[in-house]
């Protein structure tokens, strides 16, 4: 059991590491950066949606975990 959770896991480790580059790509073409001020930590622009990729790693994880037959 705990071997098929760290499967899980690492497919959906793997899957967040891989889809970020395209995710930050993605954000560059459609414009959503965030553009820092005087008040942002940021000291230069950065992409708003990589989270989608993390999103698809929880994803991937949840429906591996829960499809999984415990039979």
């Amino acid at each position: 059991m705990w071997g098929d959770i760290a499967i899980a896991f690492l497919l959906a480790f793997i899957t967040a590491f891989v889809v970020t580059p395209h995710t930050m790509r993605l954000a560059k073409k459609v414009g959503a950066i965030d553009i820092p001020n005087d008040r942002r930590v940021n000291k230069k622009p950065m992409p708003r949606l990589r989270w989608t990729s993390c999103n698809c790693g929880i994803f991937n994880f949840s429906y591996l975990f829960v499809n999984y037959n415990y039979t």
